[in-house]
């Protein structure tokens, strides 16, 4: 959950219905035309931008109410109150009401929550409440509440990447690609790089991925190099000058080349089980990596000098760079980029559209675990901390108003990050 407004769900899971009993109280005149007025974004969004771009937003939708929906159930099945739950944030487009919840949808597509009652001590509540809180609850039901959407992502990218074995399969084994395709008269086919070669090292660097060899060349604009590849089964060394990207407004290293696909794992229906929960891991272990790499000292440091960088240089001549030495790899994705890319690759097909919903389910799954307030993981902490305070003891509560300003320092981190990412997106797109 991603801010103060944003409480976990609760209330009890009735068998019949998954909602509540009650009746639904009548929609009025200004939800009517809320509702009216999410339709018609929605096909202004279609119009303008295109049906990929649609379709990437709505999957995004999606995502964040089955996100939000596991920490509902879990606040319903252990007896917490739920009163809102809401896709967006800000001005209020569209409601209705089905028992003690409020449902709809909220003007600024940002994110989404469930509003559950007690969720800490600064959280007032009526007395004739305060049983139904989530303060007042189990351990375990804290700790599978707030846990409840990264794992409702995991399942998501589980049988997405399912899906895919049993369907197209799944492009994995990136050590697998060659040169596809040569840019005429660009840095490549000046060095003599030829189509069908294989890449093996650029100078003293080794390239076994494509993400490697994006590197090496990014970071070596201008240089005379060495490079070594294998063309028929023969190694042979060329050299010449890696090239400036012509349309990034850092100085960033352009060869001009562009690669074949990867390898493709394609699998059975048993077969694909075991390796879905192993492709899982794969991704597991480059986020989490990912996530440490970005937010340390030097990984924010690098953050913010390419967005001084791309500021001090002007735009580029293009809207997205079309080269391995444009990419950035590692670099965090705004919403706008994330939008963007997934638009691009959903273009290709529907194996596009689940490769990029696989990858970010898992990103925000982990990224919603790091154990900060308001962050889901912050949440968990703070439950393991009063459930280890307690043992042997009375209930122990925890005076969260001591990590407010640990909290509203996350924020500010958070909100600059993305306002940076989205200025990157939209200033240096990164490209395919």
């Amino acid at each position: 959950m991603e801010e103060a407004e944003k409480r976990l769900p609760s209330g009890r899971l009735s068998s019949d219905d998954l909602i509540d009993g009650d009746e639904e109280v009548p929609v009025d005149s200004t939800t009517r035309t809320g509702g009216i007025f999410v339709i018609l974004l929605l096909a202004v969004l279609w119009l303008s931008a295109g049906f990929s771009v649609l379709i990437v937003v709505l999957s995004l939708l999606v995502m964040l109410f089955l996100h939000e929906l596991g920490h509902y159930l879990v606040a319903k099945k252990a007896g917490m109150k739920v009163t809102e739950f809401f896709i967006g944030f800000g001005p209020k487009l569209w409601s209705f009401h089905r028992g003690e919840t409020e449902y709809g949808i909220k003007a600024i597509p940002a994110g989404a929550y469930v509003r559950v009652i007690g969720m800490n001590n600064l959280d007032p509540v009526p007395e004739e409440d305060e049983k139904r809180t989530y303060r007042k609850a189990l351990l375990r039901n804290r700790l599978l509440l707030a846990s409840a959407g990264s794992i409702m992502h995991f399942l998501i990218a589980i049988v997405l990447l399912y899906i895919l074995l049993i369907g197209s399969g799944v492009k994995i084994d990136e050590s697998q690609w060659n040169v596809r395709e040569v840019l005429p008269n660009g840095p490549a086919e000046q060095i003599g790089i030829q189509k069908g070669d294989e890449i093996i090292a650029i100078g003293d660097s080794r390239v076994s991925t494509w993400g490697d060899l994006v590197s090496v060349v990014s970071a070596s604009p201008g240089e005379n190099v060495t490079v070594e590849i294998v063309r028929n089964g023969q190694a042979l060394l060329l050299s010449g000058v890696i090239g400036l990207n012509p349309d990034s407004p850092t100085e960033r290293g352009f060869l001009g080349i562009a690669r074949s696909s990867f390898g493709t794992i394609r699998e059975g229906p048993v077969e694909a089980v075991p390796e879905s929960l192993a492709q899982f891991g794969v991704l597991t272990k480059e986020t989490i990596t990912g996530l440490g790499d970005f937010f340390s000292p030097s990984g924010l440091t690098n953050f913010f000098s390419d967005v001084i960088q791309t500021s001090e240089k002007p735009s580029p001549t293009s809207g997205v760079s079309t080269n391995a030495g444009a990419q950035q790899e590692g670099r965090v994705v705004s919403v706008v980029g994330a939008t963007r890319i997934g638009a691009e690759l959903t273009s290709s097909g529907w194996a596009g559209l689940f490769i990029f919903l696989i990858t970010i389910n898992v990103f925000i799954g982990f990224f919603n675990l790091i154990p900060l307030l308001p962050l889901d993981g912050g949440h968990i902490a703070v439950a393991l901390y009063e459930g280890i305070r307690g043992i042997r003891r009375k209930r122990y509560h925890a005076d969260v108003s001591k990590l407010l300003p640990l909290t509203y320092a996350v924020v500010f981190i958070l909100v600059l990050v993305g306002l940076a990412a989205v200025y990157l997106d939209l200033r240096d797109p990164i490209a395919l």
